[in-house]
């Protein structure tokens, strides 16, 4: 069997190299996968993009059009193409034409290695240094030394992975940069590998400076989610025990101070200051009782396990509430 490929490319004011995205997208994959479809999201371009997709869709039959109603950001569109994809294989990539379309056959075929997510990694990265380049070098460590990640450019959107994979995930913010580490956590097998990088040629970087600020943040979610996901009283019970702690321990000094000093607690800002590490202990308690009760809903209500099932051998028919298909089934023909 054949396997079916879905490329995956957000679009915001790209017009002028949509014609040539195309163009390397099919030559560089119909030979490998003839059935091949090409989802372009446009997000809210006000380019002329939209118009040009709908036009260029006419002509070539592979080429499927999103729209959104308004600008959402890369990591929306990337959502919304991967849930509209068909294919056993998703890949996606950057509409700038800095990934080279070239690179996903050989990414596909490493991906048939028993991985669920092959990623590239922009080793000779084809921008600005103080601008692009060291920020990213700056964050991509952060990132690995909190996340505990092994991938070395969390920013690269050339990526291909197991659909029944990565349609687990939803993209929120600028979660797309953290894809790897949280399909790791949900046990997913993950390869880098290095891919060409090539200069802009046409349009204007919609990156900046401020993006790093927004990935640094993003970086507490997944830190949480990694680690705490389905115990969160685990951070919030631990903060409160912590305070709780300190506030029997200035309890008691008050209460020294007073055997021993005739320092009265009213006169004293410790015993107050204990007073007001105990509520906070409290709240944490109680913050911390309504996300277990979060998770339990988030998960329940929506049919959702809190990890992913690779195969089952000797059942005949799926679990009640669970997908027949396999992680891994697809065979890679190149």
């Amino acid at each position: 069997m054949t396997t079916r490929l879905s490329i995956v490319t957000p679009i915001y004011n790209e017009v002028d190299n949509i014609p040539r995205l195309i163009e390397e997208v099919e030559r560089a994959i119909r030979p490998h996968f003839p059935d091949f479809e090409l989802i372009a999201v446009d997000d809210g371009s006000k380019d002329g993009s939209s118009r040009l997709l709908r036009e260029k869709a006419k002509t070539h039959p592979f080429l499927k059009v999103i729209t959104l109603l308004r600008n959402c950001g890369q990591s929306a569109a990337f959502d919304a193409g991967i849930q509209h994809a068909s294919g056993q294989i998703i890949a996606t990539m950057d509409a700038d034409l800095q990934n080279d379309p070239q690179d996903i056959p050989r990414l596909v075929e490493m991906l048939g290695e028993d991985y669920d997510v092959v990623t590239g990694w922009r080793k000779r990265r084809q921008d600005g240094f103080f601008w692009r380049k060291l920020p990213s070098l700056i964050a991509n460590a952060i990132v690995r030394k909190v996340t505990g990640t092994r991938i070395h450019d969390l920013g690269c959107s050339l990526k291909v992975y197991r659909g029944s994979v990565i349609k687990e995930l939803r993209l929120y913010g600028e979660m797309h940069r953290y894809i790897c580490p949280l399909l790791e956590n949900m046990g997913a097998r993950i390869a880098e590998a290095e891919v060409h990088h090539r200069p802009r040629t046409a349009g204007v970087s919609k990156y900046g400076i401020a993006r790093v600020f927004k990935v640094l943040l993003d970086m507490i979610y997944v830190w949480f989610n990694k680690s705490y996901q389905t115990k969160p009283m685990y951070v919030f019970g631990g903060a409160g025990v912590t305070l709780l702690g300190m506030s029997f321990l200035l309890t008691a000094l008050a209460a020294w101070e007073k055997l021993n000093n005739g320092v009265y607690v009213h006169r004293n800002p410790v015993f107050l200051i204990a007073l007001i590490l105990l509520v906070i202990a409290f709240q944490f308690f109680g913050i911390g009782l309504i996300a277990e009760l979060l998770v339990r809903t988030y998960f329940e209500s929506k049919g959702r396990d809190s990890y992913l099932i690779r195969e089952r051998i000797g059942f005949h028919e799926p679990l009640a509430g669970q997908k027949s298909e396999r992680v891994a089934e697809f065979d890679v023909s190149l």
